[in-house]
C-alpha cells in the first residue's frame, strides 16, 4: 500500500496542538466522556528556559471555528484558557501521539532557519527517541515528540535537537510530560508505564 503524502496527511488531519499556561493539574479533573474531542492531554515540566506552558493537548477539531470552545473545556478558571495553538501542515515520518509509545516522553517546539523546515523535519527522524513530528502553522515551525524508557533522558534528548542543522540558535523550547498521569484516548495513563501493559 502506498504511503500517504505527508502534506496530504496533515491536511486531512483534524488535530490541533493546544498549549496552556498556569493551568495547574489539568489531567486529574479531566473527564474524557465530557470531552470526546480530546485525543491527548498532559501536564508539562520545562526542560528549557524558553518553555512557559504548563499543559498540552491534542484536540480533534474539524471546524476551527469550534476550537476555542473545545480547547477551553479543560480550563477550570474562565480567565485561563488557550494560550497558543498550532495546526499541522505536514507530518513527519510518524504522527505525534501515534503508537508505539515510550513510557516517558516530552515535546519540543522548534524554530528553524527560513526555507529549511522540510529539511529539518526529515532530519529529526534520525534522532534518538523520535516518536513523531509535524511542521505547523503557528508561532514556531515544528513540533516534535521524543521519548525514552528512562525518564532522566527525555529532556537531554529533546534539547539535543538544537544540534540539527537548520534549527536556529536558541530555537528549541522543550518540556517533559510529568505528574502521575496523562490522558491518551481512550483512558488516563500513568507516566513511565508502557501503554501496552495497561488494561
Amino acid at each position: 500500500m502506498a504511503r500517504i503524502d505527508p502534506a496530504e496527511s496533515a491536511a486531512r488531519s483534524s488535530d490541533v496542538y493546544v498549549f496552556y499556561t498556569d493551568m495547574g493539574d489539568v489531567v486529574g479533573p479531566f473527564n474524557p466522556e465530557e470531552n470526546p474531542n480530546y485525543r491527548f492531554l498532559a501536564n508539562l515540566e520545562p526542560c528549557s528556559d524558553g518553555w512557559r506552558w504548563s499543559a498540552i493537548a491534542i484536540v480533534e477539531s474539524p471546524n476551527l471555528y469550534e476550537l476555542p470552545g473545545l480547547a477551553d473545556a479543560v480550563a477550570t478558571d474562565p480567565l485561563d484558557g488557550v494560550d497558543d495553538t498550532a495546526k499541522p501542515v505536514k507530518h513527519g515520518g510518524k504522527v505525534l501521539r501515534s503508537p508505539p509509545h515510550f513510557p516517558n516522553f516530552g515535546f519540543a517546539r522548534l524554530r528553524v532557519d527560513e526555507g529549511r523546515a522540510s529539511e529539518v523535519l526529515y532530519r529529526i527522524e534520525d534522532s534518538t527517541g523520535y516518536s513523531g513530528s509535524a511542521m505547523v502553522s503557528g508561532a514556531f515551525e515544528i513540533l516534535v515528540e521524543i521519548g525514552s524508557d528512562n525518564a532522566d533522558e527525555v529532556c537531554k534528548l529533546l534539547m539535543a535537537l538544537a544540534d540539527i542543522p537548520g534549527v536556529t540558535e536558541g530555537g528549541v523550547d522543550a518540556a517533559q510530560v510529568t505528574g502521575e498521569g496523562y490522558y491518551y484516548r481512550p483512558r488516563k495513563r500513568r507516566v513511565g508505564r508502557p501503554e501496552d501493559e495497561e488494561g
